[in-house]
């Protein structure tokens, strides 16, 4: 367990230093309450273009009911509402990735997972399904925490 939570600060840390801007803290159910820890790279990160993509690393702890532990992924998103004051932000996406899976019962295998996404100053919300493949069957989940980072792309400091 030791190791496991020093991989995931190790790997904070790391995208803390590369500049990442979508960094998340807090809880995902998905059949069983566990905590979420992710941080993405987007790689346009352009106040005109509606749709982003990014890179990054997600971690769930322990659920014996489903597969998880620390997943390498990339999100395609599509935003629907940004408001006008860039107060809020939605979109819908997409995210693709490989799980090296921690519970002894599942083997590591490839996820996919449609969602929408919401962030209101440094709360985030997802909603979405995680699909499976090996398992060919997948679950409803909803994730909370503090995070975010998607609005800065229209702030600039000088």
């Amino acid at each position: 367990m030791r190791v496991r939570l020093f991989s995931v600060v190790l790997l904070m840390s790391a995208a803390v230093y590369v500049h990442a801007q979508l960094i998340g803290i807090g809880a995902k159910f998905d059949k069983e309450l566990m905590f979420q820890a992710t941080v993405n790279a987007p790689v346009l990160f352009d106040k005109d273009l509606p749709y982003e993509v990014s890179f990054g690393v997600d971690y769930t702890s322990g659920n014996p009911l489903l597969p998880s532990g620390l997943q390498f992924q990339s999100i395609a998103m599509y935003f629907l509402d940004e408001g006008s004051s860039k107060s809020h932000l939605v979109y819908a996406g997409l995210t693709a990735g490989y799980l090296l899976d921690f519970n002894s019962r599942f083997s590591n295998q490839f996820r996919f997972t449609p969602h929408l996404y919401a962030e209101w100053g440094f709360l985030v919300f997802k909603l979405g399904y995680d699909y499976l493949l090996p398992l060919q069957k997948g679950s409803p989940f909803i994730s909370v925490g503090l995070g975010g980072g998607f609005l800065f792309r229209h702030f600039k400091l000088m």
